[in-house]
């Protein structure tokens, strides 16, 4: 099972993700709800360093992902879609991922 942890400040900021686990949907290769999720991770990091030229800390490879999130507008707006888009897979294939929001009091 694939666990999303979405770690949120008192204000609702998203301060950082962390990814760990595989689906385990269908056999290696052939695995769409892992796909999706490293498509939609991959995707967050090279769109925040792409679009907005920043360089995340984060640590990224197979079955593993964590990453810190700046508080910059644009940054949040992105990582509120990879949130959204980790939110719909969990919808369909909840069996297979988990997402947790974790905000500090």
């Amino acid at each position: 099972m694939i666990v999303a942890q979405i770690f949120e400040s008192k204000t609702g900021q998203i301060e950082r993700f962390y990814v760990t686990g595989h689906a385990g949907s269908d056999e290696y290769g052939r695995d769409l709800v892992c796909a999706a999720v490293s498509a939609l991770t991959i995707n967050f990091v090279n769109s925040v360093e792409e679009l907005c030229y920043l360089k995340l800390r984060s640590d990224v490879r197979e079955g593993y992902y964590d990453v810190e999130v700046p508080e910059s507008a644009d940054v949040q707006l992105l990582a509120k879609s990879l949130a959204s888009g980790l939110s719909g897979i969990a919808k369909e294939y909840g069996m297979y991922i988990q997402i947790k929001r974790i905000r500090k009091e």
